[in-house]
């Protein structure tokens, strides 16, 4: 924030409370350009304003100024957590996507193999779902500048993006059989999805 927009900020909030009229702050902001004197200072000297309601309007500033900050601060957590987000459900889904036509073309040595696969797949979709349903949550969370909640989403996303990336790798490694194994192999999905819920909630 450059110093001229700090003084308009504080002639701003002073006008805002009703302790100087917006003509008044004008009078003194072409003063502070010819004297470089403080603003206050000049409203004060001007007896404009007292020094009380200064103080006052310093301290709402100061807030201002803060709130300022925690708010970039929760735009650009959630920026980042969307990517991760956003990634990590397109990873999900092509790598669910692909198991689906790959499960069409597997023999069905037992009877009910397929069904069975296409079940543990169907039950796999809930991690891209608690994935898109994280995606309004970041977005609530930003709107309402909760970056300590935001972290907590972000720190998730980033342990599980880690875990994906190993489960990934280590689903195309696997024999497809027996399907009890494989299929419980995708509970992992399931067990992302609910610690993503966790972190949101």
């Amino acid at each position: 924030m450059s110093q001229l927009s700090e003084k308009q900020r504080l002639g701003q909030i002073l006008v805002a409370r009703g302790f100087i009229s917006p003509e008044q702050l004008e009078r003194a902001l072409h003063r502070q350009r010819a004297t470089q004197e403080k603003i206050g200072k000049l409203l004060i000297a001007d007896g404009v304003v007292e020094e009380h309601a200064l103080q006052l309007t310093l301290t709402a500033q100061a807030r201002l100024r803060h709130e300022d900050r925690q708010a970039q601060g929760s735009r650009l957590l959630a920026a980042v957590a969307e990517k991760l987000r956003a990634d990590l459900e397109k990873l999900s889904l092509d790598l669910l996507k692909e198991w689906q036509r790959r499960v069409v073309r597997l023999p069905d040595r037992e009877g009910g193999e397929r069904k069975r696969r296409e079940a543990a797949l169907r039950l796999a979709m809930d991690f891209p779902r608690a994935l898109t349903a994280a995606q309004e949550r970041i977005e609530a969370r930003k709107r309402a500048g909760e970056a300590t909640r935001l972290r907590r989403i972000l720190s998730a996303l980033q342990m599980i993006e880690k875990d994906f990336v190993a489960f990934r790798n280590s689903i195309a490694s696997v024999s497809p059989y027996p399907v009890n194994d494989w299929s419980a192999r995708w509970q992992t999905l399931g067990d992302f999805a609910k610690e993503l819920q966790r972190a949101m909630a």
